[in-house]
């Protein structure tokens, strides 16, 4: 029987770092959300309340589309975010009539998904997420504030503290460096195999 992880958390905790590490240390397949293809996005970080409701659906075609083979296909696989993560933000940045018309999709997707086995879920305040957002030099993501960094945040922790559909590991990873020094990276490979119980 496979196995599906997903690594989960808010902009710039190293969600696609820890990914391409336990595709290589463990062996899993890996899958990647590749969120520079949304067309929208570079526009949304510089006007949120316009382009909130078209990058929303845009990531929720692309997720939905690439979802439903990470979850059928068979072998043990991590991803580097999960579908449900959708909903956190559109909670966040539609209003009143888009959001409703997003949740009428949102919930016919749901009849075809499936959840993950297991979430690791990567936490880090907000001021050193912009930091290593800063710090990749991405130019679409050089809008993103302090202020929208709390507040994903804060959704974040809401809505993974109601989540019941599978276990989930919350790490602060804030302090560690798992990229580039070795200590750290097995500490967080030891940490995803006891609460997995995956040993390859």
């Amino acid at each position: 029987m496979s196995l599906l992880l997903s690594i989960e958390g808010p902009i710039g905790v190293g969600k696609t770092s820890l990914t391409r590490i336990l595709e290589r240390e463990i062996g899993f397949k890996g899958f990647y959300e590749l969120s520079f293809k949304n067309p929208y996005l570079s526009r949304f970080y510089n006007d949120i309340e316009r382009y909130s409701f078209p990058v929303q659906i845009e990531f929720l075609a692309s997720r939905f589309k690439q979802w439903k083979r990470v979850q059928n296909i068979n072998v043990d696989a991590v991803c580097d975010y999960f579908f449900y993560k959708d909903e956190i933000f559109a909670r966040m940045n539609l209003k009143d009539e888009d959001f409703k018309l997003y949740r009428r999709i949102y919930n016919l997707m749901l009849e075809h998904i499936k959840p993950p086995d297991y979430i690791i879920y990567l936490s880090a305040r907000p001021e050193i997420l912009l930091e290593r957002i800063k710090k990749r030099g991405r130019k679409y993501e050089s809008p993103i504030t302090l202020e929208y960094l709390s507040k994903l945040c804060n959704f974040y922790d809401k809505y993974l503290k109601d989540y019941r559909l599978s276990p989930v590991l919350i790490l602060d990873v804030e302090d560690f460096d798992y990229v580039n020094n070795e200590r750290d990276r097995m500490h967080i490979i030891n940490e995803v195999r006891r609460f997995t119980r995956y040993y390859g």
